[in-house]
């Protein structure tokens, strides 16, 4: 009976770490595989510290975010900057602060995957007057039609909001069927009555979507970092994703757009 009881309690305790990551899966808590990446940064960063970015200038900058983040302090959501412009989570003896002038969250993943940080992060911006806008990372596998129904269901954008963002990136070294990515692009837009902005990398961007006359009409938001801007026309630019802000844990992405405030208008649900 003894050898029973410690070979349950032996099962038990092997189990228990897979019932746990089981139910984080389920609440959408741990990282797919699209986004081990920038997980694996976020572990490397808080190991051997962070880097302080520095923030490029422009008249408007915001940052994207994810569950990943974690909640936003939203009263203290802001820059730190130095007089160098690097960027701190806090207040220090040299640093101005400088506003987030927009916010785009992570909303949804293939056809199931809904963020559970999502609404809350966008009832924080209601709440302070910050440009709200949301994304769907795309799965290359999954139904273009299941994974746009997902978006909507779960998004809820409105007007003034920025307009829907489809995020598109090689997963494994695969990028989704065209046709597929078209289709996502044509039922959303359709949907919110504007024309979604695709974001990508820039060789994504050049090797995939320049030369097809299908994405030309699109507005763009390109990743690339180093401080270089891409070469390439693009509404937005994410140059960082090791920066930092007040009111937000760990790393975040920052993005530029390229315009001025009344150019946001252009790119807005009516």
């Amino acid at each position: 009976m003894r050898i029973g009881v410690a070979t349950g309690v032996a099962a038990f305790v092997l189990l228990l770490p897979l019932l746990t990551a089981g139910i984080l899966w389920w609440k959408g808590l741990l990282p797919t595989r699209e986004e081990m990446p920038k997980y694996k940064e976020w572990l490397r960063l808080m190991i051997h510290g962070w880097k302080h970015t520095r923030l490029p200038e422009a008249e408007v900058i915001g940052i994207d975010i994810s569950h990943y983040q974690g909640s936003v302090n939203f009263d203290e959501l802001c820059f730190h900057l130095d007089p160098t412009r690097r960027m701190y989570s806090s207040p220090q003896k040299n640093t101005k602060p400088r506003k987030v002038d927009f916010l785009i969250a992570k909303a949804t993943e293939g056809t199931r995957m809904q963020d559970s940080y999502y609404n809350q992060n966008k009832q924080g911006c209601r709440d302070n007057n910050i440009l709200f806008g949301a994304y769907h990372f795309y799965s290359p596998q999954a139904s273009a039609t299941l994974q746009a129904n997902n978006f909507i269901s779960y998004s809820k954008l409105q007007k003034s909001d920025f307009a829907p963002v489809l995020d598109i990136e090689p997963v494994n070294g695969r990028l989704p069927m065209k046709d597929s990515v078209d289709k996502w692009l044509y039922i959303v837009g359709r949907y919110y009555g504007v024309k979604p902005i695709i974001y990508t990398n820039e060789k994504t961007f050049t090797g995939y979507f320049l030369k097809d006359k299908r994405f030309q009409s699109y507005p763009y938001w390109i990743a690339r970092y180093g401080g270089k801007e891409p070469s390439r026309h693009h509404a937005m630019w994410q140059c960082a994703e090791s920066g930092r802000a007040g009111g937000v844990t760990g790393p975040v992405d920052i993005d530029i757009f390229r315009g001025t405030e009344s150019d946001l208008g252009l790119y807005v649900i009516k």
